[in-house]
C-alpha cells in the first residue's frame, strides 16, 4: 500500500516541474507555469552557479534519433477528418455492436456506491464516454480508472467497477476513497458520419466549404501542419534527452531544491485545517512526513536535471534575456539555450 502511495505522490510531484521543455504541445517549448498561481514562480529560487554542478559534454551538431512514425498516408489523413467531423458532430447507436472494446465510445448510466449506498454526485444516466480518453465526448474527464473496468462488458449488461478516488478530490468525503460505480451500458456508439458520407449539400451546410473536394483541400493542409508541427517537437524533445544525456550533472544546489520543496509543500496548506502540512501527511497519504519529503525531493532533482544542463548552456554561450523578473528571465535564457542546439544540431534519423 505504501509503495503505491509513494507512486501517485511522484507523479503529482511531476506536475510541478517548472521549466516545462519537456511534453508541451507548442514547438517553441516555452514554460508553462499554469499549475502555479499568477506570479508565485518568482519565489522558486534559481540562484545558482550551473558550472558549479554540471560538466557539459556535447552539445551543438548533435545528431538526433527519432523512435516515433510520423504517418502522412491517406489512411491516417482520413481517421484525421473523422476525427475533425466527431468534434462536430453526434453519435448513433451501432446496432453490430455487442461488446465494449478498448476504444469503444459507449451510452451507459451509472451509479457510484460508497459502503453500498448512493453518494450524493456519483449518479447520472444517458452518458456518452469515451472509454480510452476517460471522458465524456464532450471532453470532460473522469478520475482515474474510471472506465478501466468497462472493457469487455456486453450491451445490457450491468457491472460493478471498483473506482479509488484521489487524495486530493474536492469532496473531504471520497478523497483517497475506494468507492464502486455500477454501470449499465445502454448501447455501443458509432460516428453520426464520417469522411465516406460526406457530400458537397453537408459540407456547404455545416463545414463552411463549397464542396467535398475544397474541405478534404483543406483538411489536408491542416492535418500536414499538424504532422509536421508534432513531428518538430518530437525531435527537439529527442534532442533535449540528447544533449542532457551528453552531460552530467555532478550534484544539484541543495538550497534551491529545499526552496523547491517548501513551494511543493505550501500547495498542500488548502488541505489542512490548521496549515500542520505534517499532520496532513501523516494523517491522510500512509507515509510518514519524512518519507513524502524524501520522495519528493527526489523527484525534484529529477525534473531539474535537463533545466540546469541548458541553464549551464546558456551560461556557456553568453545567452542574455531581457525578459522581466529573476524566474522568468533564467527560464528564457533556458529556452534560449534549447533553441540554440536545435537550430546547430547534426541530422535527425528516422
Amino acid at each position: 500500500m505504501k509503495k503505491k502511495i509513494l507512486t501517485a505522490l511522484i507523479l503529482a510531484c511531476m506536475t510541478m516541474t517548472l521549466w516545462g521543455c519537456k511534453d508541451k504541445a507548442d514547438t517553441d517549448t516555452k514554460s508553462d507555469t499554469s499549475d502555479t498561481e499568477a506570479g508565485a514562480t518568482e519565489d522558486v529560487d534559481v540562484n545558482y552557479t550551473p558550472s558549479d554542478y554540471v560538466t557539459l559534454g556535447d552539445y551543438i551538431g548533435v545528431d538526433v534519433e527519432l523512435t516515433e512514425k510520423f504517418d502522412t498516408s491517406d489512411e491516417a489523413f482520413y481517421k484525421f477528418v473523422d476525427q475533425a467531423l466527431l468534434e462536430g458532430a453526434s453519435y448513433e447507436k451501432d446496432p453490430d455492436a455487442t461488446e465494449v472494446k478498448e476504444d469503444s465510445i459507449v451510452n451507459l448510466d451509472y451509479m457510484g456506491l460508497k459502503d453500498g449506498e448512493a453518494f450524493e454526485g456519483g449518479t447520472a444516466k444517458d452518458q456518452t464516454i469515451d472509454v480510452a480518453g476517460n471522458c465524456s465526448v464532450n471532453g470532460s474527464g473522469y478520475i482515474e480508472g474510471f472506465t478501466s473496468g468497462l472493457v469487455g462488458a456486453k450491451v445490457g449488461e450491468t457491472i460493478d467497477c471498483d473506482v479509488t478516488f484521489p487524495e486530493n478530490y474536492g469532496s473531504a468525503e471520497l478523497a483517497g476513497q475506494q468507492v464502486v460505480f455500477r454501470f449499465t451500458i445502454n448501447y455501443i456508439c458509432k460516428p453520426a458520419i464520417t469522411h465516406d458520407d460526406l457530400t458537397d449539400d453537408y459540407v456547404k451546410e455545416n463545414l463552411g466549404a463549397d464542396s467535398v473536394e475544397a474541405y478534404l483541400k483543406n483538411q489536408r493542409k491542416d492535418f500536414e501542419a499538424q504532422v509536421e508541427s508534432q513531428k518538430e517537437e518530437a525531435v527537439k524533445n529527442a534532442l533535449i534527452d540528447t544533449v542532457v544525456a551528453n552531460c552530467t550533472v555532478e550534484n544539484y544546489p541543495e538550497d534551491v531544491v529545499e526552496n523547491r520543496l517548501a513551494y511543493y509543500l505550501e500547495s498542500y496548506k488548502s488541505y489542512t485545517e490548521d496549515g500542520d502540512v505534517d499532520k496532513y501527511i501523516q494523517e491522510n497519504l500512509g507515509v510518514t512526513p519524512d518519507e513524502f519529503k524524501e520522495t519528493i525531493r527526489a523527484q525534484i532533482k529529477d525534473s531539474m536535471t535537463s533545466e540546469m544542463v541548458f541553464a549551464a548552456i546558456a551560461d556557456a554561450e553568453g545567452i542574455t534575456s531581457d525578459v522581466e523578473g529573476e524566474y522568468d528571465n533564467y527560464i528564457d535564457r533556458c529556452h534560449q539555450a534549447v533553441d540554440l542546439c536545435y537550430e546547430k544540431m547534426g541530422k535527425v534519423i528516422e
